[in-house]
């Protein structure tokens, strides 16, 4: 039977009882009071017996543990699930203004997660979550056909919902840790020729000729392109305005862009519209990728400029095949054909709207003027 006794000097009680391996063991109760201190003793001591014939159900050591903290004016234990503690975590990374397109990859890799765990598994205790399950999800990840770079990424991101975990007391250590990163390298993208672009931009698809002209003089990404309202291109002044879908924050500033002189005649083109209505009516909304997305139109329209692409490995299962060469190519190019004019690379940064590095957004405020200079130094692509 369970007894407490205190050791000279100490505020302490002590516990005294059998485990559940039948050996006596001492371990302090944190009370300071002998009643309370009693109930506990007696609580351990319950649940060492019923662990010892195999009795211990994890409904009935919540039961336990739910008593002894009560007891010790610490509320009342709750263990959360691992589908309830995901989902949480990706609730709080939108209310800190976790960027939109990023907090839709942390809802797909949860999502896929918890179907490789399976409901009943994902109802189990996040404390549960073991290495060996995430391990065993990474390689079906891979094996799934996606690239060594999304695994990684996936991975990364139920690190950093454990990490959380952790810090709550939820979990005693990050199993994640344990897990090690794929190795492999993405796929290369190269940039495109002045040949190439020049066919691009002689398009007769005028909404994807002021699309090509964003990726090549301001470095747009395909969605952010395709979703420009007129609210956000002033052509008198050469600027545009807008907030990019990748690191749209709830405080973030919007990125400001001196256009090139190309570009406004390009955009100058298109029916005219006002505030809210879209640059590319036929583009607006749509999404990069799956079947008929932008990446294909775009491709589409490669082809029949004549621009010959090269393809990446073939892959199975989930895993796409890429091209050496899409519209984020574009993207490279321009910040290849800024650093030919020998444009200073913070004025490069602050066209492309990013950085690596992060003080430097911090501390260098570039104005309007240095980047409408700039851009008058890379030469029009149809001369």
């Amino acid at each position: 039977m369970s007894c407490i006794c205190r050791k000279p000097r100490s505020p302490y009680w002590m516990a005294k009882y059998r485990d559940a391996n039948g050996r006596i063991v001492m371990r302090s109760t944190k009370q300071t009071k002998h009643t309370e201190a009693r109930k506990i003793a007696e609580g351990w001591e319950a649940a060492a017996k019923s662990a010892g014939k195999h009795e211990l159900t994890r409904a009935a050591a919540t039961k336990v543990l739910d008593e002894l903290m009560k007891q010790a004016g610490l509320g009342t234990f709750h263990e959360e699930s691992i589908c309830d503690f995901l989902w949480a975590w990706h609730k709080s990374r939108e209310q800190v203004g976790r960027a939109g397109a990023t907090s839709k990859r942390y809802h797909s890799q949860i999502e896929g997660v918890l179907a490789f765990l399976g409901v009943e598994r994902a109802k189990g205790s996040i404390a549960s979550l073991s290495a060996a399950e995430l391990e065993a999800w990474r390689d079906a990840e891979k094996e799934s056909g996606k690239a060594p770079k999304t695994v990684n990424f996936s991975l990364a991101t139920i690190r950093a919902a454990l990490e959380s975990a952790k810090r709550k007391g939820l979990v005693l250590s990050n199993q994640a840790d344990a897990v090690e990163r794929l190795e492999g390298r993405a796929e290369e993208r190269e940039p495109f020729t002045a040949e190439e672009l020049q066919a691009l931009m002689k398009t007769e698809n005028l909404e994807w000729r002021g699309m090509i002209a964003l990726g090549a003089h301001a470095g747009l990404r395909l969605s952010d392109a395709a979703n420009l309202t007129w609210g956000n291109v002033d052509l008198t002044a050469a600027v545009m305005t807008f907030r990019p879908a990748k690191t749209e924050k709830t405080d973030s500033k919007p990125l400001v862009i001196a256009m090139h002189s190309e570009l406004v005649e390009t955009l100058q083109a298109l029916p005219q519209g006002i505030a809210k209505a879209p640059v590319f009516p036929s583009l607006y909304g749509q999404k990069p990728g799956s079947a008929g997305g932008l990446s294909n139109q775009f491709a589409a329209v490669m082809k029949k400029a004549g621009v010959v692409v090269a393809l990446g490995r073939e892959k199975a299962g989930k895993g796409r095949q890429t091209r050496s060469k899409g519209f984020h190519a574009l993207r490279h190019t321009m910040i290849s054909r800024m650093a030919n004019a020998e444009i200073s690379s913070d004025v490069r940064r602050s066209i492309a709207g990013h950085s690596s590095d992060a003080m430097h957004s911090k501390y260098t405020h570039l104005s309007l003027d240095a980047q409408k200079v700039a851009v008058k130094k890379m030469e029009a692509i149809l001369k």
